[in-house]
């Protein structure tokens, strides 16, 4: 297809996204799959329909530095902490181990040093976007398997930036390479002295300045001049946009605003990133692929059997369950989003041919298509009780279309469970949303209006007819997850009371920032504390204590 007009390359981009998104996400094999597929049929190896990808590029690149952005955003300190040490030392030593096995496998097939060690750190990544959706559809993210696959996702996120900073001195042409490195590392110290700086001083100014127009295109400009000035001022001393954007997000992820931040740069981030795995898609040379498809399939094997059985030991040697262990090599076998990104760069500085790269472009394609198997290993190993799955979203509609006037309890531990019983005895309608299958299901046996469903999803929160309830109570023991329920629930229930319970005093102006209308520090009468302000909603004449 040819035509001058660039707005019809732009058009076929967005039909593509209409087209095959929606038919992808039918079927549960997710966007980015959906993405390199459209890539792979309109670009110039499939129908032809966009054959200059260079004019995409534009698109792709902003695409890639929102997406750093947004893994920034979801790497505040706060939640770093969250996980023992036990699990960042195996996320630590899978990283370190899986790229250095990696790394000498490459070098032993004849690739140079910094070349290996490029690839070693490419593969060992995993898709924080393919194995949080697998997580979320099956309402595992807060059991073992998925916080241990999340802690690893995040040291992995974390790579990324050393690794830009290594291949971007690595293909660097002056100089020997630890003396480029060194430089570049120079460099980054400064930066992120600069941003240290700017980030205590100005920072929340800005921000603050932004919200307080109650103009949404204004807080959103303000968001894109941040990402955009930071990126561009670390491309400007020889570092990269996107490990800019990437410190942007760290930078914004600690403070009141990093929800709202969040919500709307999410969109604009979604169909750019779509734009950018789509023209991924059509930088696969089909013609190529096929007459080295032994090769490209012996690699993905390889490779995901190679970072399986090294997860799964290194699970067992951290203390994980030999099942949990597996579930967890299934589930990080494929290779990630980031691993096209660090592979572009590579190419594009010369550290790996381009013929190489077309080989790796397809493998870490289709090992994230083959992600299926995974999911269906850790299925298989920790499957849902019987029970729970009817307890779900659509179970949660029919048994309580009726409701009103009700408490929604996110949570039904120690605490959670308190506070129904005290609610009961009061003779409140309870309603509680948990994710331990057989919590639910030993609930529901009792008689008890328990239903498994993750509360920080809307449409689970609308199931359980917030509109219609008195008050919300947030009693599930990570802050993170709090605050980010309290968040989305706030959002789009604002006159509706929330209580939240807070592990330490730093926590409660963040919760309250968020929209909580009252916290309860953890203690031996949490519970307790939490069902009185409840009850006082009841007592509107009573003063709300905070």
């Amino acid at each position: 297809m040819t035509n001058d007009h660039p707005i019809v390359d732009v058009l076929v981009l967005l039909a593509a996204l209409i087209v095959f998104v929606p038919l992808f996400q039918r079927f549960k094999l997710g966007a980015v799959l959906a993405y390199l597929t459209a890539g792979v049929i309109i670009g110039p190896s499939g129908l032809g329909l966009i054959r200059d990808v260079k004019a995409t590029q534009p698109f792709a690149e902003l695409g890639i530095v929102l997406m750093l952005f947004t893994v920034g955003l979801e790497l505040s300190f706060g939640r770093l902490r969250l996980f023992h040490r036990g699990v960042y030392a195996l996320a630590i030593s899978q990283v370190l181990c899986t790229t250095l096995v990696l790394a000498l496998a490459a070098w032993q097939l004849g690739l140079r040093f910094e070349a290996a060690l490029a690839v070693g750190g490419m593969l060992t990544l995993s898709s924080t976007a393919v194995v949080l959706q697998l997580l979320s559809d099956r309402g595992t993210l807060t059991t073992p398997v998925g916080r241990t696959a999340i802690a690893i996702l995040l040291i992995q996120d974390l790579a990324v930036a050393p690794l830009i900073v290594f291949i971007s001195g690595a293909g660097a042409n002056a100089g020997s390479l630890g003396a480029t490195l060194g430089m570049l590392a120079l460099k980054f110290g400064l930066f992120l002295v600069a941003v240290w700086v700017f980030d205590r001083q100005a920072l929340r100014p800005l921000l603050r300045l932004a919200a307080s127009t109650q103009a949404p295109e204004v807080f959103m400009g303000t968001t894109l001049l941040l990402v955009l000035g930071v990126g561009w001022v670390s491309e400007t001393i020889g570092l990269s946009m996107a490990l800019g954007a990437f410190i942007a997000g760290m930078m914004v992820a600690d403070t009141v605003y990093r929800h709202q931040v969040t919500a709307d740069i999410q969109p604009v981030r979604g169909l750019l990133l779509g734009l950018f795995f789509i023209t991924v898609g059509m930088g696969i040379d089909l013609a190529h692929a096929y007459s080295r498809a032994a090769t490209i399939l012996a690699l993905v094997a390889s490779v995901m059997a190679i970072k399986a059985i090294l997860i799964a030991g290194l699970a067992r040697v951290f203390g994980q369950r030999a099942q949990n262990a597996l579930a967890l090599g299934g589930l990080l076998s494929q290779m990630s989003e980031f691993s096209f990104v660090l592979l572009a760069l590579s190419v594009q500085t010369r550290i790996l041919p381009p013929e190489f790269g077309q080989i790796l472009l397809a493998a870490i394609a289709i090992s994230m298509a083959a992600t299926p198997a995974g999911a269906a290993l850790l299925d298989s190993l920790s499957p849902p009780h019987k029970d729970a799955k009817h307890s779900t979203l659509g179970n949660l509609k029919e048994e309580t279309g009726q409701l009103a006037g009700h408490v929604v309890i996110a949570g039904f531990g120690q605490v959670g469970m308190a506070v129904a019983r005290f609610l009961a005895g009061e003779r409140v309608t309870v309603l509680v949303l948990d994710l331990t299958p057989k919590r639910v299901t030993a609930s529901r046996v009792r008689g008890l209006r328990v239903f498994f469903g993750n509360a920080a999803r809307i449409d689970v929160l609308r199931a359980a007819h917030l509109d219609r309830a008195n008050a919300l109570v947030v009693a599930v023991p990570d802050p993170l997850a709090a605050e980010q329920i309290t968040a989305i629930a706030h959002a789009s229930f604002p006159d509706l009371p929330i209580f939240v319970r807070a592990s330490d005093e730093t926590w409660v102006p963040r919760m309250k920032a968020v929209g909580a209308r009252a916290v309860v520090l953890d203690g031996l009468t949490t519970a307790l504390d939490l069902a009185e302000r409840v009850m006082l909603v009841y007592a509107p004449e009573k003063e709300i204590p905070v």
